[in-house]
């Protein structure tokens, strides 16, 4: 009865664990992890469906960000794209980076405009090449759970330009989830391979456990028994019964 508390303690770790590394956002709008009608899992679970390395990233796109990936960003929420963002996003572009900004304000999104020339348009995607590297921009509604639903051809178009972007590649696809809110923090754990973090996060929880066994009794628990408490003079009349006695016996032997 004393261990039942260690199963449901060991759950709520692992829960706490896995939503700390896994996006939920059903509810979020234009979110990969999202599954509702405003959400783009379809479009991120295609990909992966059809072979594309897509993954989900916390952290924001800059010039540290490894220029062998693509990165996808959907109607951006949470910051907002300034136009200092999206110039070291550009920045990121041009020494080879590929970058698909989809936007609802598409033709006039921040990208275009710091662009500041005109794309070649196909099936309603504008395509840039700027330095080494290459950009898409388009609308992003017609990208939502929903609206693939009704009409897969938008999706379609995209997945095979990111297709042909992939095979020339050996890095990933990144939805871009820090646009939506979803920030992975900025301390040394933050900072680590999702691979490590999931690595320290199991074994935190074996430490926990072996605490927890090591930490144990051995055996069953010894009873204390308290010692009698003895009088002050309690010595004095012994010693009186044994004078007494020794009295008696020298009388007896006479």
């Amino acid at each position: 009865m004393r261990k039942a508390w260690v199963v449901p303690l060991l759950i709520v770790v692992f829960v706490i664990a896995v939503s700390y590394f896994v996006d939920s956002g059903d509810g979020v709008p234009f979110s990969a992890g999202s599954t509702g009608e405003g959400g783009v899992s379809l479009l991120y679970d295609t990909m992966r469906h059809m072979g594309c390395s897509a993954r989900m990233s916390r952290r924001p796109l800059n010039l540290r960000t490894d220029t062998d990936h693509i990165y996808v960003i959907v109607q951006p929420r949470t910051p907002h794209v300034s136009t200092d963002m999206a110039h070291e996003m550009l920045e990121w572009v041009r020494m080879g980076g590929r970058l698909i900004y989809l936007c609802n304000s598409y033709p006039s999104t921040v990208i275009d405009r710091v662009m500041g020339v005109q794309g070649s348009e196909i099936g309603g995607f504008l395509f840039y090449s700027y330095g080494y590297g290459k950009v898409i921009t388009g609308g992003a509604t017609q990208l939502t759970n929903y609206s693939l639903m009704q009409n897969s051809l938008y999706g379609q178009l995209l997945q095979n330009f990111v297709a042909q972007w992939n095979a020339e590649r050996t890095g990933r696809i990144f939805f871009a989830e820090y646009y939506h809110g979803f920030h992975t923090s900025e301390n040394f754990v933050g900072r680590l391979p999702i691979v490590i973090q999931l690595v320290m996060a199991q074994i935190v929880i074996v430490a926990i456990i072996a605490i927890l066994h090591l930490g144990k009794r051995f055996g069953n628990p010894v009873e204390f028994y308290e010692e009698t408490e003895r009088e002050e003079n309690e010595y004095v009349r012994a010693l009186a019964r044994l004078y007494m006695e020794v009295k008696d016996y020298g009388q007896e032997s006479r």
